[in-house]
């Protein structure tokens, strides 16, 4: 027996040990199974199918990560948005509470300038009174001040007037 074998004689030897592919009417198991082109275009189509499902959850996926990406970033101006909101409304407050202290300390004193006003009043009116009472006795004092209308002479009654 020659120990060396070659490539051919392999070859050969293989394909007689396989059996028949019909034996008692039944296939034979084992590679011929595979080796069927139905068998390949199910397989290429499978692979195919796998590969373009790869590809698909792949660019999803990246699309699922820029979405999230935009919402941390919509979250993110939101939150500064609502922030900004929340200085603005403290701030209004703020001014809302400044302007009604102000105005009404702007009304007390409007208060207080009315009452000193009507004080004012009621004292020149009071003064005004008084000038008018010290005209009138400084009319009637003139009246009776011992100088007669018609002359010059201190204390002339009408009765003397026509005797002297």
């Amino acid at each position: 027996m020659n120990l060396e074998m070659t490539c051919d004689d392999l070859k050969i030897k293989t394909m007689k040990d396989q059996p028949d592919e019909k034996i008692n009417g039944k296939k034979a198991k084992g590679l011929h199974f595979f080796s069927s082109p139905w068998w390949c275009l199910a397989a290429v189509t499978l692979g195919i199918f796998c590969l373009v499902s790869l590809v698909t959850i792949t660019v999803l996926a990246m699309q699922l990560s820029q979405v999230s990406q935009l919402l941390k970033q919509q979250q993110t101006n939101l939150t500064h948005q609502e922030s900004k909101l929340e200085g603005q409304i403290l701030a209004r407050r703020q001014a809302e509470e400044a302007s009604q202290e102000s105005q009404k300390e702007l009304k007390e004193m409007i208060e207080t300038l009315a009452r000193k006003l009507n004080e004012k009043s009621k004292e020149q009116m009071e003064l005004h009174q008084q000038n008018l009472a010290l005209q009138e006795a400084l009319k009637r004092a003139g009246n009776f001040s011992g100088l007669h209308s018609e002359s010059d002479f201190p204390f002339q009654f009408g009765i003397l007037d026509g005797v002297v």
